[in-house]
């Protein structure tokens, strides 16, 4: 299975996670790609078979927390329809609905979310594996 990984980070704590979900996939024996989303294009969603996408938390510990920058980014990227997207974000606090919030936003482009994780951003590699294991049984069920 070919996965892709694409982050948005500001201070490298998403990206770090990208990378671990990466090195869990490769591990698991499986084709790996990781990238910014700004980097990414047509075909390198096309030939994915399943794909994770997370950013960084912003907000307020008690309001207006959210998945940082998604409805300008999200928008921008390839189209989505029908592929699986495991969804993940990386927090100071809490993410509270960030991850239902880029998941509606992503599944607003047709994408079929298969998984959702947090990671605290003193830990970005944190469960990377357990997430991995999870979105791939999830796909391998469809």
């Amino acid at each position: 299975m070919h996965v892709l990984t694409l982050y948005q980070s500001r201070s490298g704590h998403t990206r770090r996670a990208a990378e671990a979900i990466g090195k869990a996939v490769h591990d698991l024996g499986h084709s790996a790609a990781i990238k910014s989303v700004i980097e990414v294009r047509r075909a390198d969603v096309e030939q994915a078979d399943l794909l994770f996408i997370g950013t960084w938390t912003q907000g307020f510990i008690l309001f207006g927390v959210k998945p940082a920058g998604a409805q300008l980014w999200v928008p921008a990227l390839p189209p989505l329809a029908g592929k699986p997207v495991a969804v993940f974000c990386t927090y100071a606090f809490s993410p509270r609905r960030s991850l239902d919030r880029l998941s509606d936003l992503l599944a607003a482009r047709g994408a079929v979310v298969v998984g959702q994780q947090a990671f605290h951003r003193g830990h970005p590699d944190e469960r990377a594996e357990d997430f991995v294991r999870q979105a791939l049984s999830a796909v391998d069920q469809t």
